[in-house]
């Protein structure tokens, strides 16, 4: 049985990620480059590389041999997943990004100006994003399988745009209406669980040669929903009570996260007043420290937080058994069942 080492699986996409962002400069014109050297170290800072390591063990856990194409699409996500965080760090006027400043931040000082900054983001992040088009164009794969994997590709980073537009409108705009909703849900479903759990998966899957089976891909999309609900529920955690570089950020934003909305349901019978000011103060676009104290007083005190550490165990668990139902080799799915597990480790 191969032995799989994902520490150098990782290290071998950084490396072609590097790559890839190399090339992107030298086909820059000389006067944006500099530009695009601060977008390579962005792309590159230190993360955990999830997407891409998920598609590499899928592919090879559905039989692909030339892991080079694993490594190059798996590279090409990660790169889009750093274009969709640098629009998001701009829609949510974030300062800080795996503990450095985000890049239109970067631009604003380097330029000393914040539409200058914001702009210049906007716009390079675009360019990376077209650029993976032309990665995906390289794969040594049959026509029928290029086919698959740019369809497959539109359709996980248009959920993920549909996500971004859910989020952002209910971002502190909280209301009797949209209480009434399951409006995290999709959330977490559509900027989330698609394009960090079941998308990768699918792609090694499709990258594989696998033929159609829609039974079998209706399984992997199963598993990455309960994974991928069950990562944003624990994101829901760190957004609202920090740790890993990350602050109460969803709390100052006002997210209609599902923690948000256990604690409001909670509320809606037993304490009404609670729940109001809750509503209230979610919605204040300015938030101060005695704000966001209250706000994760009342996620704790209401059961929430134990609800939503509940849920997360139920999901990883359910989605690490239908892992088993699907057709892959069990060194790689015991490694992909590792990677679950770690969302079992709780901030809080």
């Amino acid at each position: 049985m191969e032995e799989i080492n994902v520490k150098l699986i990782i290290e071998r996409i950084d490396s072609v990620i590097e790559e890839m962002m190399d090339e992107l400069i030298a086909l820059s014109p000389e006067e944006a480059r500099e530009l695009m050297h601060d977008v390579k170290e962005f792309v590159l800072r230190p993360g955990k590389r999830i997407r891409p390591l998920l598609l590499v063990l899928s592919y090879k856990g559905f039989g692909g041999r030339n892991c080079d194409d694993a490594i190059a699409l798996g590279s090409a996500i990660e790169i889009m997943h750093a274009f969709l965080l640098i629009h998001d760090d701009i829609v949510d006027e974030s300062e800080f990004r795996r503990g450095e400043p985000t890049l239109h931040k970067i631009y604003k000082r380097v330029y000393n100006s914040e539409k200058l900054g914001k702009d210049l983001a906007l716009t390079v992040g675009d360019i990376v994003a077209f650029y993976v088009i032309r990665i995906i164009g390289r794969l040594h794969v049959e026509a029928d399988v290029l086919r698959r994997i740019i369809e497959t590709f539109s359709n996980c980073y248009v959920k993920t745009g549909y996500g971004q537009v859910l989020d952002i409108l209910y971002s502190s705009n909280i209301d009797e209406n949209v209480l009434k909703q399951d409006i995290p849900q999709k959330i977490c479903l559509l900027k989330t669980a698609y394009y960090t759990f079941v998308y990768p998966m699918l792609f090694g899957y499709v990258l594989s040669g696998k033929g159609r089976n829609i039974v079998e891909e209706e399984r992997i999309a199963s598993i990455g929903e309960k994974i991928g609900v069950a990562f944003q529920y624990r994101d829901d955690l760190l957004g609202a009570f920090g740790g890993e570089s990350k602050s109460a950020n969803d709390i100052v934003e006002g997210k209609y996260t599902m923690l948000v909305k256990k604690a409001v349901d909670s509320l809606e019978l037993s304490r009404p007043s609670e729940r109001r000011k809750l509503v209230e103060t979610l919605n204040k676009m300015e938030k101060t420290q005695e704000d966001i104290a209250y706000v994760r007083e009342i996620l704790l005190n209401s059961g929430a937080v134990d609800w939503i550490k509940e849920q997360i165990s139920e999901l990883v668990n359910e989605g690490m058994k239908k892992l088993d139902e699907i057709d892959m080799l069990s060194n790689y799915k015991g490694e992909v069942k590792r990677l679950f597990g770690e969302i079992l480790k709780f901030p809080i």
